[in-house]
């Protein structure tokens, strides 16, 4: 799926000229390669850190295979189609973790080939990445709490992994409030019951820690 997604989600990529949004990123980054980055300041650095390093790789590609050049349309949509075509993984390990592997792969499969989803991942806009990532946090934190009380090294593990996750997800799109809605699907609701005698959990600190960490290295960067 994921391979089948990324051939559509390339297929004809440097045919459309560039959106206004995308032509302020263009901007922006041309304008970082020369230290300057206040261009563009109030959108999230991540996406544009990759859209840097997808033209500065295009450029080293295209000075050495001039016949098959890559276009600076194709270039600056590249990272939205990689990580568009990759939210297949997130996507079905949520919700196969929620019902079962059946219905995973049949919401991969919408993913995958589906023209909206498609569409919107080619455009440069960061929505992709806070899709991306938020589905990584919401599976990895739904895997802590399944987790036993009396396996401490798995739960930390997957708070890690969600923490970090989320941590990418606010520094791809500014939009805390999908966070809170995690904290509160599980306030609400519990995805597993805590057998007696079993140590109780609550959500750690290194969780929070590694989310600011995270979230503050890939905004600098």
């Amino acid at each position: 799926m994921f391979v089948l997604g990324l051939s559509l989600r390339l297929s004809g990529v440097s045919a459309l000229g560039f959106a206004e949004d995308e032509m302020n990123k263009l901007d922006a980054v041309r304008t970082y390669e020369h230290g300057d980055i206040r261009p563009n300041a109030e959108h999230p650095m991540l996406m544009k850190a990759l859209i840097y390093a997808s033209l500065a790789s295009s450029k080293f590609w295209n000075a050495r295979s001039p016949e098959n050049s890559i276009s600076d349309e194709a270039a600056l949509r590249f990272p939205n189609i990689l990580f568009g075509a990759l939210t297949v993984l997130p996507l079905f390990l949520l919700t196969a973790a929620f019902f079962d592997r059946r219905t995973g792969l049949l919401a991969a499969a919408l993913w995958a080939f589906g023209v909206n989803a498609i569409t919107y991942n080619r455009i440069a806009k960061e929505d992709t990445l806070l899709v991306f990532f938020l589905l990584f946090g919401f599976y990895f934190y739904l895997r802590a709490k399944q987790a036993s009380g009396y396996d401490a090294k798995k739960k930390r593990l997957n708070y890690a992994f969600s923490g970090v996750s989320f941590g990418l997800m606010l520094a791809s799109k500014y939009f805390p409030h999908y966070f809170g809605l995690n904290a509160l699907y599980h306030h609400l609701f519990r995805v597993r019951e805590r057998a007696p005698g079993e140590p109780s959990w609550k959500t750690p600190g290194l969780f929070y820690l590694l989310m600011v960490v995270v979230f503050l290295i890939a905004s600098i960067v």
